[in-house]
């Protein structure tokens, strides 16, 4: 009888623990359920963003429209669904939970079911698409998640640095850790050395004829540096503005230096040949050049005034506001 009693009891506890252990991996995991229109084929890719690059970690083939993900993450995330890895790219927000969610033909995610923290970034994302989300107003009530920890490290760009160091302070401990939070005190970090009065580091590169050139060479003139990419619509949309500005100032001791970070040296050397007549530079590595990763760069085009003595004047990312500096420094 104590026998029996012994297997029942043993028998009881192996169930109990393989059920902690099952509901254990099931916390520990993620599912996403994905469904796109019938007549898309191919792979689709997970990709992760961190150390903003996105990386992919995971395929699968589309099946009848449909497709599933099966892993886990090591702390939650933004994630990207993307086509045979080109293309455009569809974030979400990603934690060990499952998640059911409608790409369009427009490869935006249509609809989405998840956690509290996956719904949250879709909200947030649509307001950011529209130019919307107001970080200020949204940190006075959700200072803890990480989600609001994504969008202040990928918006930090939009904000002067006394600005962004306020945001940055709403921010609560608990998310002291979390990634997006100190790859933006890196940033603010680095940010400090780069404000209005510090000397502006000097940056090697390549001219259109393949020599190399630095910053440096053009002490003693009053400098717009303009980092761009021909792959940059926002760029592009500024060359009219550009073409403006250095007409009406080149005569007075004033350029304008454009550094690209294009991948495609070919399209670059394209692109400048079509009457961008002020200095031209191209560095290796794109983000990751020691230019880009030196001015911390978060966005193109990224424009910084430096005066004849290679002193930094101003910093925007729109560069008709750099007009009434460049006037004070050339009158």
């Amino acid at each position: 009888m104590k026998h029996t009693y012994f297997l029942s009891v043993l028998g009881l506890l192996l169930t109990l623990t393989s059920c902690e252990q099952q509901q254990t991996k099931k916390e520990q995991s993620y599912t996403i359920q994905g469904s796109v229109d019938g007549q898309t084929k191919g792979k689709i890719y997970l990709l992760e963003f961190k150390n903003r690059e996105y990386t992919a970690v995971d395929s699968v083939d589309i099946n009848n429209g449909n497709f599933k993900f099966e892993g886990n993450t090591s702390e939650p995330l933004v994630y990207s669904l993307r086509l045979n890895n080109v293309g455009k790219r569809a974030n979400f927000f990603l934690e060990n939970t499952n998640i059911t969610l409608h790409l369009n033909q427009n490869w935006e995610i249509e609809t989405i079911k998840g956690d509290k923290n996956t719904q949250l970034f879709k909200q947030y994302d649509d307001l950011n698409e529209k130019r919307a989300l107001n970080l200020d107003s949204i940190l006075k009530t959700d200072n803890n998640s990480p989600v609001i920890a994504y969008f202040l490290g990928r918006n930090a760009y939009m904000y002067d640095y006394p600005q962004l160091v306020s945001l940055r302070k709403q921010i609560a401990p608990e998310l002291l850790k979390n990634t997006y939070i100190e790859e933006l005190d890196t940033a603010i970090n680095k940010l400090e050395k780069l404000q209005p009065g510090n000397p502006a580091p000097d940056v090697i590169m390549e001219n259109p004829e393949g020599k190399t050139f630095k910053l440096s060479d053009l002490k003693g003139k009053n400098v717009l540096i303009d980092f761009w990419a021909t792959w940059c619509p926002d760029c592009l949309k500024e060359i009219p503005s550009l073409k403006e500005i250095y007409k009406t100032y080149n005569s007075k001791n004033f350029t304008i230096l454009s550094i690209s970070l294009d991948r495609n040296k070919k399209n670059w050397q394209k692109a400048i040949a079509d009457g961008l007549s002020w200095e031209h530079g191209f560095v290796e590595n794109a983000w990751k050049s020691e230019a880009a990763q030196t001015y911390t760069l978060r966005w193109l085009p990224t424009y910084i005034l430096i005066d004849a003595n290679g002193t930094i004047i101003a910093r925007t990312i729109e560069s008709h506001k750099m007009i009434e500096e460049i006037e004070k420094l050339v009158k």
